[in-house]
């Protein structure tokens, strides 16, 4: 395999943690341990196991067998060139043992902010601090397109479809029919979504788009057949362009917006905290950057 400078990159974008450990090994001079488990590859003494690729893969994707033969590839060539980088005595070099310095200084760096300062503001922002900004902030969310908030229930044959909407229509009861339909595995419901906001590109097909638009608030429609299957909707309003939207389709924006003003403060805070436990002095004059938040 011919070694390019994008597989690394991609690899170390990939499995940060894997090469972040690979630099405290080379900076600590620690020979690496025998490995134990199903081994992968191995260069020399070195080896990869299957154990150390799943502890390196990212936990929410799926680790496939492609996955696998691209890790243990790039692993065989980073261990190539770090072996003949050691015997050129690369691996000791003043400017290398300066990089790793500074590199565990900024790891070290984030870890703290991530835990004591960032995580603690995000936890901080409360639901009427988010309706008062809005309030405030009107002007700021006014839509660029129309908006349809729906429950949408997918069935997989029609008959059903067509006797829950029946159901609904007849009792008056959205939420206690849909817990009878999907406690029931024979009424064939496939899905259910609730009180979601659609705009014109995100509900398709264009049939569904049509139907929704013409139904009034707590409506249900008719069947309407797709290739997912039958779906019933329920209107539960539906907000026109240029009309301030409404504070549940932007809440996760403005509980956003709070909490960077509140890691910007917790910040400054935890600097200040830190000025007052240690003894600073400045032989230079001009602006002090030092409180900003990057």
């Amino acid at each position: 395999m011919t070694y390019c400078p994008c597989y690394m990159e991609e690899s170390v974008r990939r499995f940060p943690l894997f090469f972040f450990v690979l630099m405290l090994l080379v900076y600590t001079g620690c020979a690496e341990p025998e490995q134990n488990g199903t081994v992968i590859a191995r260069v020399d003494n070195q080896t990869l196991t299957m154990e150390m690729i799943r502890n390196n893969f990212d936990t929410s994707q799926t680790l496939t067998q492609n996955d696998i033969q691209q890790y243990a590839h790039h692993w065989v060539t980073n261990e190539l060139l770090f072996q003949e980088a050691q015997q050129r005595g690369y691996d000791i070099s003043e400017p290398i043992k300066q990089k790793l310095v500074d590199a565990r200084k900024q790891f070290s760096i984030a870890e703290l902010l991530e835990k004591e300062v960032y995580a603690l503001a995000s936890n901080d922002v409360r639901k009427e601090e988010i309706a008062l900004y809005f309030q405030n902030h009107k002007e700021e969310f006014v839509l660029r397109e129309m908006l349809i908030r729906l429950s949408v229930v997918i069935f997989a044959e029609f008959e059903p479809a067509n006797q829950f909407r029946t159901t609904v229509l007849s009792a008056g009861e959205w939420e206690k029919t849909i817990d009878r339909f999907r406690n029931d595995p024979a009424k064939g419901l496939t899905s259910y979504s609730d009180s979601i906001f659609y705009n014109r590109s995100s509900l398709y097909p264009l049939d569904l788009w049509k139907v929704a638009g013409a139904l009034g608030t707590s409506e249900v429609s008719f069947p309407i057949k797709t290739s997912v299957g039958y779906i019933v909707l329920r209107s539960l309003g539906q907000y026109k362009e240029n009309t301030v939207a409404p504070l549940q389709y932007v809440e996760v924006e403005i509980q956003n917006r709070l909490a960077m003003e509140h890691r910007q403060k917790k910040y400054q805070q935890f600097l200040q905290e830190l000025r007052s436990k240690h003894t600073v002095t400045m032989m230079i004059t001009g602006s002090d950057t030092t409180g900003r938040l990057e």
